[in-house]
């Protein structure tokens, strides 16, 4: 007995040390610091009625800073069911927690609370949240220091999930997979497929985009019947290689990615 007493004696010094040395679920090492500089930023809205119809949604696009302090604001293109291309530059203040979790509260260009959450030790972050009309949800990932003067020829494949539109009404849930290529200069095709409610359709377009300096880009599209598409990029590579994007016709609305092939 009095070696089992002696055992039982050491037992919580040598259950200590796996507890110890046991990471901490969630993180641990965030502070409100830890997101600092310039972001790229999708955020997605849908609003509902008491009937669960989409009756809004909202594909935005573009970038997002934060201080490293508190202050957060959103520069962002929103395309919705009703207006396409509408800038918009929400503001206010956010903070995070040792877990990596926070908040963030818009109380400029907008009233709206998000939940925030850093990852990828500040490179990235995931965000959620409602304005009081619309939920969205989002996420974005560090700019690089230097962006893209220019876009390497060739074929870049896309994919993206919207909603289709009928006369800027919701009437269907789009995917939409396939290639954006580029020519080096300024020439711009896309080629599509979009897949809805059962059915399929392709989509080829051509025009022209135009790159800026703050590593974004526009680009106008006709397809052969003369449906118009806008584009929006944000490039997430110093080479351009990666990029997001959103797209706005008068058959619907869809935020994406792109990728070198």
């Amino acid at each position: 007995m009095k070696g089992n007493r002696t055992f039982l004696a050491c037992l919580p010094g040598l259950l200590a040390v796996p507890l110890l040395a046991q990471p901490q679920i969630g993180g641990g090492n965030c502070s409100t610091e830890t997101l600092s500089g310039v972001y790229s930023a999708t955020l997605t809205g849908r609003a509902l009625t008491s009937a669960v119809a989409f009756t809004t949604t909202t594909e935005g696009i573009g970038s997002v800073t934060f201080d490293g302090q508190s202050k957060v604001t959103f520069n962002l293109t929103s395309n919705t069911n009703k207006a396409f291309g509408t800038p918009l530059t929400p503001s206010g203040t956010y903070s995070l927690q040792a877990n990596c979790i926070g908040t963030v509260t818009i109380t400029s260009g907008d009233t709206a609370s998000f939940m925030l959450e850093a990852y990828n030790q500040g490179k990235a972050y995931l965000i959620t949240g409602q304005d009081g009309t619309s939920a969205f949800t989002g996420n974005g990932s560090v700019l690089p220091a230097t962006c893209p003067t220019s876009l390497t020829a060739g074929s870049y494949p896309v994919n993206g999930t919207g909603l289709g539109l009928t006369s800027s009404t919701i009437s269907s849930a789009i995917d939409v997979l396939g290639l954006l290529q580029f020519s080096g200069t300024n020439n711009v095709a896309m080629n599509v497929v979009v897949a809805t409610n059962g059915s399929s359709k392709n989509i080829s377009a051509t025009g022209t985009y135009s790159l800026a300096s703050n590593c974004s880009a526009t680009a106008a599209l006709t397809d052969s019947t003369g449906n118009t598409y806008s584009l929006v990029l944000e490039f997430t590579a110093t080479t351009g290689n990666n990029f997001i994007f959103s797209s706005a016709s008068s058959g619907g609305v869809f935020n994406g990615s792109g990728r070198v092939l």
